[in-house]
């Protein structure tokens, strides 16, 4: 799962397509699957310290603020929505799915 797993690093699957990363004090949610080939990003490499994430199948690495790619064969962004300081964590897969739908992008948009 991560790399360098320290104290207050943690990815969990919190639905079926969607991730909770907590790391350097940032709390993020993400799509669990790379845009290339959908490799499953909960085993990728986290490093806590650039804030990016690498997909395990081919590598795409992920800037985890942005969504930007910035490595990798070319693929596009990875879909991420920074959870503000105060904000609970989602703590069941229906919480999560909850949240998940009110932070998605709308029908039709990237």
């Amino acid at each position: 799962m991560t790399g360098n797993a320290g104290q207050g690093v943690s990815l969990r699957q919190i639905a079926p397509d969607l991730l909770l990363i907590e790391a350097a004090g940032r709390r993020v949610l993400t799509q669990a699957e790379c845009p290339h080939r959908r490799g499953r990003l909960r085993y990728g490499y986290l490093n806590s310290r650039t804030l990016r994430i690498t997909c395990p199948l081919h590598h795409s690495t992920f800037d985890l603020l942005t969504g930007r790619q910035v490595a990798g064969p070319p693929c596009g962004s990875l879909r991420v929505t920074l959870l503000p300081e105060d904000a609970a964590s989602p703590r069941s897969a229906e919480e999560a799915a909850a949240y998940a739908e009110a932070v998605r992008p709308e029908a039709g948009a990237p």
